[in-house]
Formats: structure tokens, sequence, C-alpha cells
């Protein structure tokens, strides 16, 4: 058995870590790409809903929608999703009539706004929960009470094109099945599919692809994977993450072992601070921090 999967992994609850400024550092140096990180939706198996979600994420990407997000968040359009033939007849016939739209009002909008108004009845609105990453910067964190990130963004374009409410409900990467389950979520947006059974759940679109990296101080002496010399690495708590680590020979060979730290903040915030040699994370989310 792999040496590392016999080491006990130490999850800081030190309130300490949350006190910390943002990142001294103006980058991180990458030692080695050691596996792979993937963003797409999950459901309930066989869900009815997840149709209807996923025709929502192909004509956001269709209509340039989700590549905006990308840039506003990440600097940079890092969506794979490719939309569908339909989707991307959809979006170029909403700006075809847009287009006319704007040129001249038509014949029913004005006879519209001359009749006399007319109450009318309430519409029952479907609402959606999503589940987020809790504290996933820039994917999902809390900032002064209010819920910003990508994930957010998208979840709420995805309410505009479905005329639906959404309502956030943040959880950890290992609670997913846990959480669409109970029914205190109707789809996990930001997840890796392979976080959960696929014979138990419904995989949706995947819309956009990370490396997972190990990155160490700009400073400091290590070079490559070996010159970590029994030293602890520091990641943060996302099974697919833990998984890649225990699997990769030069991890479980150089390294004494992995600290697992609540959210990818906290996790650089301990290689600021030299609490670990080292730390294994998403390329996107440490470009984000740092």
């Amino acid at each position: 058995m792999k040496r590392i999967s016999a080491l006990v992994l130490v999850f800081l609850l030190m309130l300490g870590l949350g006190g910390c400024g943002e990142s001294q550092y103006t980058a991180f140096r990458v030692l080695e790409t050691v596996g792979a990180r993937h963003y797409g939706l999950i459901y309930r198996l066989d869900d009815r809903l997840a149709p209807q979600v996923d025709a929502a994420m192909n004509k956001l990407a269709a209509r340039g929608e989700l590549s905006a997000i990308s840039v506003r968040w990440l600097g940079r359009d890092a969506i794979t999703l490719k939309p569908s033939s339909r989707a991307v007849k959809e979006a170029r016939a909403e700006a075809k009539e847009e287009t006319a739209e704007g040129e001249s009002p038509r014949e029913e909008d004005v006879s519209a706004s001359a009749a006399p108004s007319q109450e009318a009845e309430p519409e029952t609105v479907r609402r959606l929960i999503v589940g987020v990453e809790a504290e996933f910067q820039p994917m999902a964190f809390l900032e002064n009470g209010i819920q910003r990130g990508m994930s957010i963004d998208i979840a709420d374009a995805l309410g505009r094109v479905l005329g639906w409410e959404v309502a956030y409900q943040p959880i950890a990467p290992a609670e997913v099945g846990a959480q669409l389950s109970s029914g205190n979520i109707d789809c996990a947006l930001g997840f890796d599919p392979a976080s959960v059974r696929a014979d138990k759940y419904t995989v949706g679109v995947h819309y956009m692809d990370s490396d997972v990296v190990v990155a160490v101080r700009p400073d400091s002496g290590i070079h490559r994977l070996r010159d970590v010399k029994q030293q602890r690495i520091g990641t943060i708590s996302d099974p697919v993450i833990t998984a890649i680590l225990s699997e990769n020979d030069k991890v479980t060979r150089y390294a004494s072992g992995a600290t697992v730290y609540l959210s990818p903040l906290r996790c650089v915030r301990a290689l600021d601070n030299g609490w670990c040699a080292a730390i294994a994370v998403d390329r996107l989310m440490l470009d984000h921090l740092s």
C-alpha cells in the first residue's frame, strides 16, 4: 500500500488562518502537473431536471455568456463546452430577432402599449437549488455576507435562461452525493463528476477543465518534487485532488504526507507562512489567488 494512504490527513480548523492578509507573493512556481480536475453538473439519477439545465448551459455557451463569465473571474476564456448545433442555431435566431426588434417596434408591441393595462395572473416560478463549493475562490465564496464567484454567476445565468428562481447551497465536494440524495439541492455545479459514482447519479455537461499542480513559493530552494525531502504538501478538501496525490508515485515517495486545508485561500496562506513545503491545488484557483 502506498505510504501516503497510511498517513493521517490533518484538517486545520484554526481561525487564525482566516485573519491573514492576501498572498504576499506575486506568483507561485509550479513544479509539476500531477492530474486534472473537471468542472461540471451533477444531478440525481435519471432526474428529469437534467436535460433542461444541460440545455440551458448549452444555450449560455452558444451565446458566449459562459466565456464572458470566465473572462470576468479568471481573466481568460477557460470554457471547454462546445454547444450543441441546436443551441447555436437558437442563439443565432435570437440574435437576429433582437436586431430586428431594435430597428423597429413590432406591431403587437405597439398595440399592446396602447391597450388598457390588465392585471396579469401571478405565475408559479420554479425554484432551482444549486449546490456550489463553499469558500472556493474564485468559483464560489462569501464576501460581506453575499455569495459571489464564477459558479454563482453561471447559476444566475441559468436561472435567467430557464425563467427560474435560483438559490445557492454551499457544500463540500465530499457532500455532493448526500446533498443530492437528501433533496437539499437539485444539482451540483462546478464539481468534478469523478467525485460521485456514475451508476448512482446523472452526470451532466462538463464545461471547464483545469490542471492539478504542485507549486512552491518562488523563493524556495525546491526545484523538483524530490527536493521536498519528506516535508508535507498542503492541499484542499477535495476527494478528487487527494486521490490524485495518493496515487502519484513521486508524491508518495518524496513527501511525508498531506495536510488538508478547508479552503484554497487557507492552503495558499499556509504556503506563504511556511507551514508546508509545497501545495497541490487547482491551477485555475492558484492563478486567481497569486
